[in-house]
């Protein structure tokens, strides 16, 4: 296999799941190429599937209901789908525990989320408006150097004016 192209399940992963199924076994690494290349046509092949009954649906995100029904259209057991809906619900329960945290840590604080969002927007007006001090002190500073040359020069020169001009200088 060429290994900057291939796609695959990461290896320490496959080696976990084997060595759990089968502690006592050794595999070869072809063997394990193998399984890899097996899981990719497994994910493709249900995700194929799957694609196929959304778009009967006419949606264009593969739902777990898509999958599920795809899975029952290849052929996969009552228990297959089961354990598949077992997987699922786990995997709910642990997006809602990482929400649960990212919440609690808002609720540590002791601040409420509205606080929290005027103290926001009042550092950024606080940060806007020194930008614009800063922007106004450095034109100020810009002006002054002007001015200053220019009295220099003021002092040093007489202005010269233009010889003023005749008829004959503009074309009819």
């Amino acid at each position: 296999m060429d290994e900057d192209n291939e796609i695959g399940l990461p290896q320490k992963g496959i080696n976990q799941i084997i060595k759990e199924v089968v502690p006592e076994m050794r595999i070869a690494n072809e063997s394990r190429d193998m399984i890899n290349a097996c899981c990719v046509e497994f994910v493709k092949h249900i995700a194929r599937e799957a694609q196929k009954i959304a778009s009967m649906d006419q949606r264009k995100t593969i739902y777990h209901e898509h999958v599920q029904k795809a899975l029952q259209n290849l052929g996969f057991t009552a228990d297959y789908l089961e354990a598949a809906d077992s997987v699922l619900d786990a995997c709910k329960v642990e997006a809602e525990k990482k929400l649960r945290r990212k919440n609690s840590r808002l609720e540590k604080c002791g601040i409420p989320e509205e606080k929290l969002y005027e103290m926001q927007q009042e550092l950024i007006q606080k940060a806007r408006q020194q930008e614009l001090d800063a922007q106004l002190a450095q034109q100020q500073a810009q002006n002054a150097a002007v001015a200053a040359a220019n009295a220099a020069l003021g002092a040093d020169m007489t202005p010269v004016m233009a010889p003023p001009r005749s008829d004959d200088d503009y074309d009819n």
